[in-house]
């Protein structure tokens, strides 16, 4: 991750990134552990730092 850059990720770019699938992905966000932003109607985005700072959260907890 490029420092100083909020990389946006979709869905799967996300899933990818922390080993995970869809349905896991949403119970993240539904639970609050990571924020995520509307893109149009039905898309949702998050940002790179937010699912990195999730990935270290959960390795070290």
């Amino acid at each position: 991750m490029e420092k100083g850059k909020d990389r946006r990720l979709n869905w799967q770019q996300a899933c990818e990134l922390m080993n995970c699938g869809r349905t896991k992905f949403y119970d993240l966000i539904n639970s609050g552990d990571l924020p995520a932003y509307r893109a149009g109607k039905k898309g949702v985005w998050v940002k790179e730092k937010d699912v990195a700072r999730l990935i270290k959260r959960i390795g070290s907890g």
